[in-house]
């Protein structure tokens, strides 16, 4: 018997929660960390002077995941301790996507985006991975819920609240700072409705600016942010804001040269156009918040785009890549389900065949994220087991200093490392391998290399990973002169990874 004045979408909550859960939590080890995850662990684990030392030297990222995964190290340090606590900002970003989308259109609207950030592969692949992207989308929709109280509301709970989740997102990733902007701009635009909640935004935010400008200090004082170790990431280009879409539509562990991939991402853009041609109908309230999802969504997109084309400036960086977008898909899956949810209310038949649609290519992405190894992360793990199965007394390991971080996390201790610093020409690689290797390769040693190239381009997209892997192999100075001066004796490839042994035999 229901309960009267019970919403039935209530029902759907608990088992939608568990889904995302079980998702998020499947397979988490099976795959091998890759180079940046390896990268938060040593970060982490560092003593706390050396670890905000190291943030403010890198600078790629706030500290504010570092130090909470600093504390969470505690429980251990296996792959799946270290995953876990992704998994449970992934799995909160569902609970939170309910609440914060019933705020902007009701419960009907707020189950169904919050059944597509479930299923997402997008915020499934991040929310198993040792970075602080899932995090960050968890602070964003938590400061995106208390906004739009505040627009209810005004009082000084959700101030606090809301002041608090801004400060902790902004200390997570520098792209909160747009979605900032995206919240002043909507409080700009409607101003007469919110005038009196725009003063006390604005002093929120010195209050925030306050609080965060030790940080800004910390890394002015160090030389900016050019040296940040972005420079790897290409301009951007307009169709990458294609495959943005396409990311978020149906993931990245999907091949982007299945047409029915293509269809579903330009049926994912019709319905995010006839999402926006709804709002004419909608009330004032919901239109105004859909706005704000809007703003929240586009904005920051725009202005990453914006900035990372190739302007041919002074310490001109591309940071046009997908995974610094995770903090908005939540407004992107809210955008399409407005549209799914009209196009429902006109033809019911043709608003379920357009979600089977979306989730039949879904599905085949979370099939590829768990099961299918060509979509895996760099394969360091396995790398790593190889050499330690196989290695013999008198061998040693020739590594780059890029290198360091997987190879300390997996602890690869059984054969010595020799690191080989970045030179400038091939002569100088010469000649520092001539006088170098032979000094200390005992007789009958052998030579172990390894060539990196991630997995994946800036869309996360592994098709044309191995032709990029072999090209640099091709192109590595190290193997140019082992070729030379030993014999190749066996060579393995592995996801990111080219592993060679090289010795007199």
């Amino acid at each position: 018997m229901k309960h009267e004045g019970r919403p039935e979408h209530y029902r759907w909550i608990l088992p939608i929660l568990l889904l995302a859960c079980l998702l998020r939590i499947a397979y988490l080890d099976a795959q091998s960390l890759w180079w940046d995850e390896a990268f938060s662990f040593s970060m982490s684990v560092a003593d706390l002077p050396s670890l905000l030392a190291n943030a403010v030297r890198y600078r790629v990222h706030p500290p504010l995941y570092y130090l909470l995964m600093h504390f969470w190290l505690s429980l251990g340090h296996s792959e799946f301790l270290l995953r876990i606590f992704s998994v449970f900002c992934g799995t909160m970003s569902v609970a939170i996507m309910y609440a914060t989308t019933a705020l902007i259109g009701g419960k009907r609207l707020a189950t169904l985006a919050t059944l597509l950030l479930a299923v997402s592969p997008f915020h499934v692949w991040y929310s198993q991975e040792v970075r602080m992207y899932s995090l960050t989308a968890l602070l964003v929709l938590m400061t995106s819920f208390f906004f739009l109280r505040l627009l209810r509301q005004d009082t000084l709970s959700n101030w606090v609240a809301y002041g608090l989740c801004t400060l902790l997102a902004t200390y997570s990733d520098y792209l909160h700072l747009f979605i900032i902007l995206a919240q002043a701009m909507f409080l700009i635009i409607l101003r007469k409705a919110y005038l009196k909640t725009l003063k006390k935004w604005f002093c929120c935010m010195a209050i925030i600016g306050g609080l965060y400008l030790p940080w800004v200090a910390a890394i002015s004082a160090s030389g900016g942010f050019y040296h940040a170790s972005i420079s790897w990431i290409p301009p951007a280009q307009i169709t990458d804001l294609f495959w943005t879409i396409y990311n978020f539509s149906v993931g990245s562990t999907s091949n982007p040269g299945n047409p029915l991939n293509i269809i579903a991402t330009l049926l994912v853009i019709s319905l995010l156009a006839f999402g926006l041609v709804s709002l004419k109908k909608k009330p004032s309230d919901q239109q105004q918040n859909l706005g704000f999802i809007l703003s929240w969504l586009v904005l920051p997109l725009l202005l990453t785009f914006l900035i990372s084309l190739d302007w041919h400036l002074p310490q001109q960086r591309s940071i046009y890549i997908d995974r610094f977008f995770n903090p908005l898909l939540p407004a992107f899956l809210i955008s399409t389900s407005v549209g799914i949810l009209h196009l429902s209310n006109r033809r019911r038949i043709i608003g379920t065949m357009t979600v089977i649609m979306i989730l039949i290519p879904t599905a085949g992405s979370l099939y590829n994220l768990f099961f299918n190894e060509d979509y895996a992360r760099d394969q360091w793990r396995q790398t790593i087991t190889e050499i330690r199965e196989n290695a013999r007394s008198g061998d040693i390991l020739l590594v780059r200093p890029h290198d360091y971080a997987p190879l300390y996390y997996y602890d690869s201790q059984e054969i010595p490392w020799h690191t080989v610093p970045y030179l400038e020409s091939d002569h100088e690689y010469q000649a520092f391998l001539n006088n170098e290797v032979p000094a200390r390769l005992s007789e009958g040693g052998r030579l172990w290399t390894m060539v990196v190239c991630e997995n994946a381009d800036i869309h996360r997209f592994v098709q044309g990973a191995r032709q990029r892997l072999m090209e640099k192999v091709e192109k590595d100075e190290v193997r140019a002169w082992l070729l030379q001066n030993y014999q190749l004796l066996e060579e393995r490839e592995y996801n990111g990874i080219y592993l060679a042994l090289y010795g007199n035999d």
